[in-house]
């Protein structure tokens, strides 16, 4: 599948183990608050509500629940098997890995992405 970079306009192009057009709707809902788009206000996730939260195993458990529901309701393209959340080397800043399968030509193919989310990531 081809897409257009959100941030850019050009064409993007498929480098890494995600396509790229699925490695940037995972980060728009992932860093999309709810409530927030106009024309779609459940649209996005609980992350950007959880930043500012103590780094605690409750919000660990909090930011697992919120991306795993968020990628299963925008995002059918993909299968959610595995949500692993670590403090990041940073103060305040959580590192998010998904983990899971996408299908393609027919054949599922299994993904690691990974996100920081907080500290000005």
């Amino acid at each position: 599948m081809k897409g257009m970079s959100r941030l850019t306009g050009k064409t993007i192009r498929d480098d890494g183990q995600l396509p790229a057009h699925l490695q940037q709707s995972l980060h728009d809902i992932l860093s999309t608050l709810i409530g927030t788009r106009i024309c779609r206000r459940h649209y996005g996730s609980l992350l950007p509500h959880l930043i500012d939260q103590p780094c605690n195993d409750i919000t660990k458990l909090k930011i697992m629940n919120g991306s795993a529901t968020a990628i299963i309701r925008f995002e059918p393209r993909l299968k959610i098997k595995q949500v692993q959340v670590r403090s990041a080397d940073r103060q305040n800043a959580w590192d998010v890995t998904l983990i899971g399968t996408y299908s393609q030509y027919n054949q599922d193919q299994t993904f690691k992405q990974s996100y920081t989310f907080g500290a000005a990531a």
